[in-house]
């Protein structure tokens, strides 16, 4: 809707509008994501605590089960105690006959195979190992035929401690099928009549399978796991079906657990963040812990986040141009009094601001109305006081014009006369009458002459001049002019080359035994138009010239003081010439000279090609 300026870091170039709305923008925009950004770290902070908690609680019920499934164990470890008949055979010292052998082998194993059988189906299998072997198994293997029994780490540790023992995950040795996994539990058979006396050793066998149907209710993720450690970093439990997806050293993991105390802590691996759960399996020894990637876990909260912010920049466009409807109203009257002014700086005086509110803006607008209506009239003022000025100054040099300008008729003539009257009395008639009609065309000319004239006419006029003088000195004078013909139809101040010249003529030729000779050119250089008047004749001696340059150099302060008085002390000659061009064209143009005493004088006069400050009529 509103395009940024090409300078766009400029901020004094935008304008009000711009301005407000920019700064609106950036408040509304940043408000809103700046609540939307600390909602999502909040809800994050909130949402991981609440399932570092929950995880915990999960950890603490599978370790809860775990615990108690082992409990079982030892308690049905004890179950012998409870059968008098048993222990009663047991007990016994002296080996009867074969059949009682094998009816004490009956006894004892039907109650292994009710033991197994009754209160736990997970229950692989029951030996007791004392006077001889005694079994209850679901498999095939058995301890039957083994007297060895010292080579057994668990059965050397059951003689040696009352306390049950517990055997880690392992494939039994009876079977050695690697895909049967078992772990067990071993405890010291003692006599109830003599205390002190070792019966021998109950060792219980359960499918891990009871373990993993505990553990495997448990869902951690895709990228997450469970796990179950014992005291010698032998891992009793992985969580198969999300063992894979967890990318963090778990061995390095157990180390980290072991070393802590929190029950939940965050852990770094692979520049990605795990959520540890912790809790310690007292009577087993075992430590159960969870892994879940934060990233998995703030999924949800990552999709909250966006829509969150999405629906953050909509409300905010939504606000922004509501706010820019709002601004063009409300800035619609200083608008209008900007453009007004603009109007104003055009010279149009006429606008006025129609006040429809009674707020700031109605006051600054009527406040612009009073404005332009007293520059009007100050205005008004100064331009009739102006014209009255420029009206008297214009009458002033007109007056200085024409004084000049009368002068140069009969100067012109009398010089002319005086010409003619020599060759009469030196009885030269054929030039004489020649002259005569020279001087009938220049005054042809000078009866139509206006204060302008062409420098075509002004050129035919220099031309006629130059044959009367040529008449008179004869050999002695000499001339060309060179104007270029393009210049022709430029407009000058009239007789502007004839004084030069006749300066020449007199001051250059007179007195002059050699031939003079003047050379009159007229160029365009640099839209300005340059007339140069050389000659050869006797030149001026620098004190001279000093005085002539001064004498110019006055009359251009002089008029540029507007003294109103008009000093023609000078004559007619050249500073009445450097006078009017300066009148015309104003103080950067006009007349300059240079020379040199016995070697000639050249005279510049520079105009502009369309005129130049002064528009007057000369």
């Amino acid at each position: 809707m509103y395009k940024l300026p090409i300078s766009s870091l400029h901020l004094n170039r935008w304008s009000i509008k711009l301005k407000v709305i920019s700064i609106c923008a950036l408040l509304i925009m940043s408000s809103i994501l700046l609540v939307s950004f600390l909602s999502y770290i909040q809800y994050t902070k909130d949402f991981n605590k609440h399932s570092a908690d929950l995880n915990q609680q999960i950890i603490d019920q599978v370790a809860f089960s775990v615990n108690a499934y082992i409990e079982d164990l030892f308690r049905l470890s004890q179950a012998i105690y409870y059968n008098y008949d048993v222990m009663k055979m047991l007990e016994e010292d002296i080996k009867k006959s074969e059949i009682h052998e094998l009816e004490k082998t009956r006894i004892i194993e039907d109650f292994l195979k009710e033991m197994m059988t009754i209160p736990r189906k997970d229950i692989i299998r029951v030996h007791i190992i004392a006077d001889n072997v005694y079994s209850s198994t679901r498999t095939q293997g058995s301890y039957a035929g083994v007297t060895n029994f010292e080579k057994y780490d668990w059965y050397n540790k059951a003689l040696q401690t009352q306390d049950a023992i517990f055997v880690p995950v392992h494939t039994d040795e009876i079977d050695k099928n690697p895909n049967f996994k078992v772990f067990s539990v071993v405890r010291q058979l003692r006599s109830m009549r003599k205390t002190g006396k070792i019966l021998g050793v109950i060792k219980v066998d359960a499918d891990y399978s009871g373990i993993e149907e505990i553990c495997s209710k448990v869902d951690m993720g895709n990228e997450g796991g469970l796990f179950i450690y014992d005291k010698n970093k032998n891992l009793i439990y992985p969580n198969h079906i999300y063992r894979n997806q967890v990318k963090v050293d778990i061995s390095d993991l157990y180390d980290e657990v072991v070393a802590r105390s929190e029950a939940y802590f965050a852990y770094e691996s692979e520049s990605k963040r795990w959520l540890v759960n912790t809790k310690n399996i007292a009577l087993s020894n075992w430590v159960v812990f969870s892994v879940n990637s934060y990233d998995e876990l703030n999924k949800n909260a990552y999709n909250t986040r966006n829509m969150a912010i999405l629906f953050a920049v909509v409300c905010s466009m939504f606000a922004i141009v509501v706010l820019i409807i709002l601004i063009r109203k409300l800035l619609s009257p200083l608008q209008t009094v900007v453009a007004l002014m603009k109007r104003v700086e055009s010279g149009d005086f006429s606008v006025r601001f129609t006040v429809n509110e009674h707020d700031e803006i109605g006051y600054l607008g009527t406040s612009f109305n009073k404005m332009i209506m007293k520059i009007d009239s100050i205005l008004k003022e100064n331009t009739a006081l102006v014209k009255e000025i420029y009206e008297a100054r214009l009458l002033q040099k007109e007056a200085q014009i024409n004084a000049l300008y009368r002068q140069i008729r009969p100067h012109f003539i009398y010089n002319t006369l005086n010409t003619i009257s020599m060759l009469i009395q030196t009885r030269k008639y054929d030039k004489a009458v020649s002259t005569i009609n020279a001087l009938s065309k220049i005054l042809r000319t000078l009866a139509g002459f206006e204060k302008e004239t062409s420098i075509k006419v002004e050129a035919e006029l220099l031309n006629n001049y130059l044959e009367i003088q040529s008449s008179r000195y004869g050999d002695r004078l000499k001339y060309s002019i060179e104007i270029d013909r393009s210049l022709y139809s430029m407009h000058v101040p009239a007789l502007i080359f004839q004084p030069i010249v006749e300066n020449a003529v007199i001051h250059g030729c007179e007195g002059k035994k050699e031939s003079t000779f003047i050379h009159i050119t007229g160029t365009e250089e640099d839209r300005e138009v340059i007339f140069v008047f050389e000659d050869n004749g006797r030149g001026i001696d620098s004190k001279k010239l000093e005085s002539i340059k001064s004498r110019l150099s006055n009359v251009k302060n002089n008029l540029l003081q507007e003294s109103g008085e008009l000093h023609i002390r000078e004559g007619i000659g050249l500073i009445n010439v450097n006078r009017r061009l300066i009148l015309k064209y104003g103080p950067h143009y006009g007349l300059a000279i240079s020379s040199e005493s016995g070697k000639g004088t050249i005279v510049k006069i520079r105009i502009p090609k369309y005129g130049g400050e002064v528009r007057s009529h000369v």
